[in-house]
């Protein structure tokens, strides 16, 4: 009876044995075909991904098409004023300025030549070149000058020297309105005209100018340098009916203000009637005196008060 129940037990031991032992070669056997599944499948996943790229890359060849077509839009989008701005900055003029410099730099030296010729054929008795050394604002100032315009004003007159007498050039500067700060400044547009400047009339600009009378004077007018100021004042106001001449007539401290005043008007008047003669319509001009009241120079000398016996000419619209 002992036997039995003893072999009961060791039988009943050994199945326990025998069924943990294949349940653990069961889990061994699962886990192993799970690694061996996720294997093939990812090993069946690079092959699908390699042979659609082969597919579509290398034997249709969309891949370069598509990398084109991207590359064609990220252009396309690249700001179009960048590009413009870029262009600005390449100088296009005959001769112009470095930012900051006082040296003129030639970019076309036919251009320059035929630009020298063009100012000798249009020098006349009586006038004198103008150059308007041009800057900005933001420019330094070189040391001796008032500002950088007259500083390339000055190198433009001595590049000029050669072919022009610089007895017969001024030099100015003219202050540019603009806040970007540019790479180079034309140094021709605006930079160079011809005005009437002698000892009867000076011109600062084109029909802005003032005409100096002798002492007591408002008689007709025969000097040769103010009729042909005038003539050529009265052609471009017949050219432009919408604009108007403003004549201001001054006088010197010599005699009362009472009869400096009747003077000063008689001095405009008397311009005025010569443009008037010779077809400018009496409403373009406006007439205004001034007697002793402006003078521009101290009436204690003979050469001030030749300064403050005039008649200013100002263009306006």
């Amino acid at each position: 009876m002992l036997f039995l129940k003893y072999y009961f037990f060791y039988y009943i031991y050994e199945a326990k044995h025998k069924i943990l032992n294949n349940y653990q070669f069961f889990i061994q056997n699962i886990t192993i075909m799970k690694k061996r599944a996720w294997l093939i499948l990812g090993l069946f996943f690079l092959w699908g991904a390699g042979s659609t790229y082969w597919y579509v890359c290398k034997i249709k060849g969309f891949c370069n098409e598509q990398e084109k077509i991207a590359n064609t839009q990220k252009e396309e989008e690249k700001p179009q004023e960048n590009l413009e701005q870029k262009e600005e900055q390449i100088p296009q003029d005959i001769i112009y300025f470095d930012k900051n410099s006082s040296k003129p730099v030639i970019n076309d030296q036919a251009g320059w030549t035929a630009e020298i010729k063009s100012l000798k054929d249009r020098q006349e008795e009586g006038k004198k070149l103008f150059i308007y050394g041009p800057y900005y604002a933001w420019e330094k100032t070189p040391e001796g000058y008032e500002n950088l315009g007259m500083a390339r004003a000055e190198s433009l007159k001595q590049l000029l020297a050669k072919d022009i007498d610089t007895a017969n050039i001024l030099t100015r500067s003219r202050l540019l309105q603009n806040n970007e700060e540019l790479s180079y400044i034309s140094g021709t547009d605006g930079v160079f005209e011809w005005h009437t400047h002698n000892d009867y009339v000076k011109e600062e600009t084109p029909g802005n100018a003032v005409v100096y009378f002798p002492y007591n004077s408002n008689k007709e007018i025969k000097v040769k340098a103010i009729v042909v100021y005038l003539d050529d004042l009265a052609e471009k106001l017949k050219k432009d009916p919408g604009m108007k001449v403003q004549i201001t007539g001054h006088t010197d401290n010599t005699g009362s203000e009472a009869s400096n005043m009747k003077l000063s008007k008689k001095r405009a008047e008397r311009i005025k009637n010569i443009l008037v003669n010779k077809g400018v319509p009496a409403g373009q001009i406006i007439v205004i005196a001034k007697g002793e009241s402006e003078p521009v120079a101290d009436n204690s000398t003979e050469e001030g008060r030749k300064q403050n016996r005039r008649v200013e000419i100002k263009i306006i619209k």
